[in-house]
């Protein structure tokens, strides 16, 4: 086995031009190893970026309509939609109903991979809509603390961390919790609303 120590040397002295440019064949080898190896499984991992079969939405999910209808609206918009998946933000809109039965006070929820990256939406049954729940952000040292009041009624812990800013935009039965700037503005213009200010 060629030491560690001497691939460094190797790249030192290439590229100071101290040694002619001769290559170990072993090290020649390894190196076309790599490459091909590397290669596909970088394209893999940039273009598998979906979860595939039971992960992505069902038809069965009670929101599967209203979240292809949005998907459209999306790509309508030039937004494009890569996959739907559920998430699992719908437990924090899961309370202990009569009996200490867990129960969903929203129709459900859906992630929409984009190309400008993730957008996690909550639905409520049209034509109920989000306008009665208030969020309220906090600071912490590692992040974000998010509350909420209101209807739908939330879980009992009512605490949402992140590491980063979400903001959080209506739109008619549906809530938008975006963690990226650019896709943002984008929903911002192509649906003419305001992300709200907290």
């Amino acid at each position: 086995m060629f030491p560690v120590t001497n691939y460094w040397s190797l790249i030192v002295g290439l590229l100071t031009e101290r040694w002619s440019l001769r290559v170990h064949p072993h090290l020649f080898v390894l190196g076309v190893a790599l490459l091909l190896v590397s290669f596909p499984l970088g394209l893999s991992a940039q273009e598998a970026d979906c979860p595939e079969g039971p992960a992505l939405l069902s038809p069965s999910e009670p929101v599967y309509a209203d979240a292809m209808e949005l998907k459209q609206m999306l790509e309508n918009q030039g937004i494009e939609v890569r996959c739907v998946f559920p998430t699992h933000l719908w437990s924090i809109f899961e309370v202990a109903g009569d009996g200490g039965v867990m129960h969903s006070t929203v129709e459900g929820e859906a992630n929409f991979r984009t190309n400008y990256g993730d957008l996690d939406v909550v639905f409520m049954p049209q034509p109920q809509t989000f306008a009665d729940l208030k969020i309220t952000e906090h600071r912490e040292d590692s992040g974000f603390l998010y509350t909420f009041s209101g209807t739908p009624r939330v879980w009992d812990a009512n605490r949402f961390g992140s590491a980063r800013r979400i903001y959080f935009l209506d739109r008619s039965n549906q809530l938008f919790f975006v963690g990226d700037v650019a896709l943002l503005r984008r929903l911002e213009q192509a649906f003419q609303v305001r992300h709200r200010k907290l």
